[in-house]
């Protein structure tokens, strides 16, 4: 099973993600996030970075979850390696507990692919179909 493609779209970049649990799918997003920006991942992780979401829905974090992903890649040059990720679901709220390892990103070694602005909400679907979860999202390129 892949754990992401791209989907058409006529403007900006969509793509459907996988996971056979919740965080799966949010470390697969992250995973097709960075396949965008970049054709680079570092060799070792040589720092790490701490994120605590939370929104009413799954939806909402999860692109809460990709845009603070953006945030970090482009404000602090940031460039995740591995992502440990807990969701966890209460009535009133969504929570995602993570910690990031990863490394300096040098925009002068490496070249950025695709600047990605954010992720959106358009459109955006998250559903467990069968024993699987799947999110559509577009990224505002």
């Amino acid at each position: 099973m892949k754990s992401f493609e791209f989907i058409e779209h006529t403007a900006d970049i969509a793509i459907r993600v996988r996971g056979a649990k919740l965080e799966d799918l949010f470390r697969n997003s992250a995973c097709a996030l960075f396949s965008i920006l970049i054709n680079y991942k570092p060799k070792k992780a040589t720092s790490e970075e701490k994120v605590i979401l939370e929104s009413e829905t799954l939806e909402e974090l999860l692109v809460t979850w990709l845009n603070e992903l953006i945030s970090l890649f482009f404000a602090y040059k940031f460039l995740p390696a591995e992502y440990s990720l807990v969701i966890e679901e209460s009535q009133n709220a969504k929570i995602l507990k993570a910690l990031i390892k990863g490394a300096e990103f040098n925009p002068y070694k490496n070249k950025i692919n695709k600047e990605v602005k954010a992720a959106t909400y358009h459109n955006l679907k998250v559903e467990k179909i069968d024993k699987e979860y799947v999110a559509e999202i577009i990224f505002d390129v």
